[in-house]
């Protein structure tokens, strides 16, 4: 690790997330907002694979918001999962100004099957093409 990984990892992160109050397999991401006191939602990770336990995908939006907050040390889940997790950018825009990320689980055998979308918005994703 190199000086300036070690300070990135122990910044003060600005974004977060915390389970949806509408829907109970969903996230939303929130970002710090300058001396503003609560985060403002700036995106959601919403899990579409209907077996997938809610701890797990938890984990994975941890490690996004961990890439977020420019971290490079996330966790580990190959072993968890036993599967790689695969993405495509389905638009850099949608109606609501939020770029979708719709994210694939492939197993060891098959086809990949959707797994979860993540919307963030445009702005914000900007920042980390």
């Amino acid at each position: 690790m190199e000086r300036q990984d070690f300070n990135v990892e122990g910044a003060l992160p600005v974004f977060g997330f915390q389970r949806s109050p509408v829907n109970e397999r969903a996230f939303l991401i929130l970002k710090k907002q300058g001396d503003v006191k609560d985060p403002i939602p700036v995106g959601d990770y919403t899990i579409l694979d209907k077996s997938e336990d809610v701890a797990l995908a938890e984990k994975k939006v941890t490690n996004l918001v961990s890439l977020l907050n420019g971290r490079k040390r996330l966790i580990e889940l190959g072993q968890e999962t036993q599967s790689r997790t695969l993405y495509h950018i389905v638009n850099e825009k949608d109606e609501d100004d939020k770029t979708r990320i719709l994210f694939y689980e492939l197993k060891q055998q098959g086809v990949s099957t959707e797994n979860a979308l993540f919307r963030l918005d445009a702005e914000e994703a900007k920042n980390y093409e």
